[in-house]
């Protein structure tokens, strides 16, 4: 119930100008909301035409791996860590950071120190390869636009669109871990009772059959984009380590 007989003009005049202050707010904060919207979109876009074409024929080169984000790259060196990082947890790395014609645009191998910083603390790139790493790894990382600086770049150095190539090095993880999966697929050395379940499972369905072999790692990593559970994706990426370790040994690389 509203009792009108109690309220001035007045006070009918500053509650109209009240509520009119309130839609001019509201109004405001939806234009924000919409442009922060816009703007994010464009950071996020694309690599350019440039960066397009040098990754669709990088991944084609020799040990160079995909992820299903369009992340690239290709091990330097494995180490003899048991750990990956977690998201938030600090790294002590080395890296160099390139453009695709070679411009070393960052360097901490030139400045003589590494830098520590956690997955979460950088360019989506990093934070997605990071935690695939275990101390000692040597990763060349090939990371397109929107997995780095976007549309908006990171001027003067990096253009917008610009894909980036980095050499990347984790020394030391200095916060939390998560186990690494060490399960050698030919020997069967460090596999748990699952790991060792499904390798068996791989081995008699696919009979070294490398070409099936990836098509069941797409076919997974295109499940991995679908909606589920957290287990099941978790699950899902380890199946496509262990298939991925199956088709290099049967490329003649018994290192797994």
């Amino acid at each position: 119930f509203f009792f009108f007989s109690k309220i001035s003009s007045r006070q009918i005049c500053i509650t109209r100008i009240d509520l009119c202050a309130k839609s001019i707010m509201v109004s405001a904060v939806l234009f924000a909301t919409t442009l922060f919207a816009i703007l994010s979109t464009f950071a996020s876009a694309g690599s350019n035409e440039p960066s397009l074409a040098w990754l669709a024929e990088n991944k084609e080169k020799e040990g160079v791996k995909t992820l299903p984000s369009g992340l690239q790259y290709k091990v330097l060196k494995k180490g003899d860590g048991a750990f990956h990082p977690t998201v938030d947890s600090p790294c002590n790395c080395h890296y160099e950071g390139k453009l695709i014609d070679g411009t070393v645009f960052d360097s901490s191998y030139a400045r003589g120190s590494p830098t520590s910083f956690a997955p979460n603390q950088v360019i989506k790139g990093w934070t997605e390869i990071m935690q695939l790493m275990v101390e000692g790894d040597k990763f060349e990382v090939y990371i397109p636009s929107e997995l780095g600086y976007g549309d908006s770049g990171s001027p003067p150095k990096i253009g917008p669109g610009d894909a980036l190539i980095f050499t990347m090095e984790i020394l030391e993880i200095q916060g939390g871990k998560v186990p690494a999966i060490t399960c050698n697929v030919v020997t069967l050395e460090n596999c748990n009772e699952k790991e060792t379940a499904y390798v068996k499972k791989a081995k008699a369905k696919y009979l070294d059959d490398v070409d099936d072999m990836q098509v069941e790692i797409e076919r997974l990593n295109g499940l991995q984009k679908s909606s589920t559970t957290a287990s099941l994706k978790a699950w899902m990426g380890h199946r496509v380590i262990l298939l991925e370790r199956l088709v290099e040994a049967n490329g003649g690389d018994d290192e797994f």
